[in-house]
């Protein structure tokens, strides 16, 4: 079977009533001998992304409030746990990743974002 076209409905259907997110991604370089240390990098990629109004409060330590945000994204570009973006003024990381994935074709992923 050809997932494309619901690929394709999905995707429009973000880019319509999604926002546009770009995602960043930290990784190791080069280890330098002579310094001890391995560079780092960033690499970026943008997505559509659509939050949804049930977000998770949680404290910890009695100061600091963790929210947890459900989302629906699509990108050219896989996300991976870890990855960063700042949305609504709020810096989120991707905490866990569920591509909807019928066969081989990516349909779009569910999120779940993290401050």
């Amino acid at each position: 079977f050809d997932y494309t076209p619901l690929a394709s409905t999905a995707e429009r259907l973000l880019t319509d009533y999604g926002q546009s997110v770009t995602f960043s991604r930290f990784g190791r370089g080069s280890y330098s001998p002579s310094s001890g240390m391995s560079s780092t990098s960033q690499t970026t990629y943008d997505a559509k992304v659509v939050l949804f109004n049930e977000s998770k409060a949680e404290e910890s330590d009695n100061t600091t409030q963790i929210i947890e945000i459900p989302a629906v994204a699509y990108s050219a570009t896989p996300p991976k746990i870890g990855d960063t973006a700042t949305i609504n003024s709020e810096k989120l990381r991707v905490v866990e990743i569920n591509p909807v994935q019928p066969a081989t074709t990516v349909i779009y992923y569910e999120l779940r974002l993290r401050s």
